[in-house]
């Protein structure tokens, strides 16, 4: 069931447009009518009405974007914060798909000892009001929303609501309360539960702890994501040496559990860490097609740019941080650390040169937002595999990084074309520091590949950022274009739309993207980003 934002009882022709619908069916000309945040009407036909209307003619009236792959669910519960939000609603974005990677702000409890408090950007924090999922939909309706959000529990946040951050085996009276919790999320509205298997706790989650879940999202009829253990040729989330790329380890690993028990499955933002990592992406989508073709629900997301946002400790092998802080002070564990992170460019290609710190909340690394660790290094006389774990012993693992070579322009046009691939940004706009450019321009930059490299059709490129992402995720009433659904439509030229995003300027605004309406409410209009407007809805499924 879809949620009811705060919207205005309006009526509004789109006229004279190139209609693209979201099924993947060819566009044609024709006219749309908003009416009380609803699509009231579509039409081959001139139409001769009272009520304004916005010429469409050599633009596209698609439906409004959905972002399958978001983190804004804890932005969305501050009050007030626009700018932070906005930046999406210029790109065409409608929708977030979040509670991603583990981390779900619904997942959390007012009354856990372990997470009184919700941080924003580490410099911005208020005490959490809800003390279940339905809670924290409540709260975002109270507030207001700019933009839809639906959300996954998380199965991390579940984690450490319930037992914080400790890396010791669940006990079975424990296991059996985080089932519960994430049985009365998904009761409450949740889309299923997301892992992150590459971060504390999720790391430590066994495959059989993942199974006893996804055979409880199962029962429930929805879906499991994941941050997989591994994105690289060689990691620390598995033993073995020189035989299975570990990145196809993790991807065969989430496929037995949708196998095994019939969860539907999306493996989240597939990435590949390093140039010696890139060309395991032939062998990443042949695991899937295998699995796909033998009946296996499994399909992935991807975002068009070489770099990805995530946490400093993401780069620390789970045996370390199982430790902390003790290891930050153990000669032993940080001589066997330091010696595995400097190997990072000798064995997967991924060196000090491609992760960028984007904002660290301590004094000796605040001013230094935008520098490379290898650049970091050389202005501290450090090496940069210590500098690493100087910013994770000082932010507490949060320091937010940009790391960059997580692909190159044979894979995304691979995965751009792959029918079972969707789109997403991955994505928040940063208060401070540098910022991630998928939150600028990722779907103007999706079109454009589309359309320059001759990718995939325009219809098909509407489909898998609308129509496909709600069907992927049960939404029943958005991503086509069809009368009686809501009213969110993203209108843009599909001969200008463009990322305008650059290596040194990574907020910058989109071109082409003209207007957008979520629930019936314009929130941009001939290129203007209107703030004001709160027309958004708590989705709940």
């Amino acid at each position: 069931m879809a949620g009811t934002g705060k919207r205005e009882n309006k009526e509004m022709w789109l006229a004279n447009g190139l209609i693209v619908d979201g099924t993947g069916r060819p566009g044609f000309h024709g006219n749309l009518l908003i009416r009380n945040g609803r699509i009231a009407d579509i039409t081959r036909e001139p139409v001769r009405t009272e009520a304004p209307a916005m010429d469409c003619a050599s633009l596209v009236i698609a439906p409004g974007f959905i972002d399958v792959h978001s983190h804004m669910d804890r932005v969305v519960a501050f009050a007030g914060f626009e700018n932070l939000k906005t930046p999406f609603t210029d790109q065409g974005c409608t929708t977030f798909i979040a509670g991603n990677c583990g981390n779900s702000a619904g997942s959390l409890r007012r009354s856990s000892r372990f997470v009184p408090r919700l941080a924003l950007d580490d410099i911005t924090d208020q005490a959490i009001s809800w003390d279940s999922m339905a809670g924290y939909f409540d709260h975002l309706e109270k507030i207001g929303l700019t933009h839809n959000l639906y959300t996954f529990a998380g199965h991390g946040s579940a984690q450490v609501a319930l037992r914080g951050l400790s890396p010791s085996p669940l006990s079975e009276a424990e296991m059996a309360s985080l089932l519960r919790s994430l049985e009365q999320d998904m009761d409450q509205g949740a889309g299923g539960v997301s892992f992150g298997l590459g971060y504390e706790p999720g790391m430590f989650f066994s495959t059989e702890q993942i199974k006893a879940v996804a055979r409880l999202v199962k029962k429930r009829g929805k879906a499991i994501t994941v941050h997989g253990r591994a994105y690289s040729l060689l990691s620390g989330a598995y033993r073995e040496r020189g035989g299975t790329p570990h990145n196809v380890l993790s991807m065969k690993e989430m496929i037995e559990v949708a196998r095994e028990t019939g969860v539907r499955l999306q493996y989240s933002h597939l990435m590949f860490a390093g140039t010696k990592s890139h060309p395991t992406y032939i062998e990443c989508l042949e695991v899937m097609d295998a699995a796909i073709e033998d009946g296996v629900d499994v399909m992935i997301d991807t975002y068009p740019y070489h770099c990805g946002f995530s946490v400093i400790n993401v780069l620390m092998p789970p045996w370390f941080l199982s430790n902390l802080p003790a290891n930050y002070h153990d000669e032993q564990a940080l001589d066997r650390v330091l010696r595995g992170l400097s190997r990072m460019p000798e064995h997967g290609g991924f060196g000090f040169n491609d992760i960028q710190l984007m904002h660290a909340a301590h004094p000796d690394y605040e001013r230094l937002g935008g520098l490379f660790v290898s650049q970091i290094a050389e202005k501290k006389g450090m090496a940069p595999e210590r500098v690493v774990v100087d910013i994770s012993e000082k932010t507490g693992g949060r320091a937010r990084i940009l790391n960059h070579n997580y692909s190159n322009m044979e894979i995304i046009d691979a995965l751009i074309r792959h029918p079972a691939c969707l789109f997403m940004t991955d994505s928040v706009v940063s208060q401070i520091g540098v910022q991630n450019p998928a939150s600028f321009g990722s779907f103007p930059l999706l079109l454009q590949y589309a359309r320059d490299r001759k990718l995939i059709p325009l219809e098909e490129a509407v489909r898998k950022m609308t129509g496909a992402s709600a069907e992927r995720m049960g939404i029943r009433d958005r991503g086509r274009l069809e009368k009686g659904f809501a009213a969110d439509v993203t209108v843009f030229d599909w001969e200008k739309v463009r990322d305008n995003n650059t290596v040194t300027e990574t907020d910058q605004r989109p071109t082409g993207i003209e207007a957008v309406f979520v629930n019936g409410v314009a929130m941009k209009k001939e290129g203007r980003v209107i703030e004001t407007a709160l027309p958004g809805a708590a989705i709940r499924v």
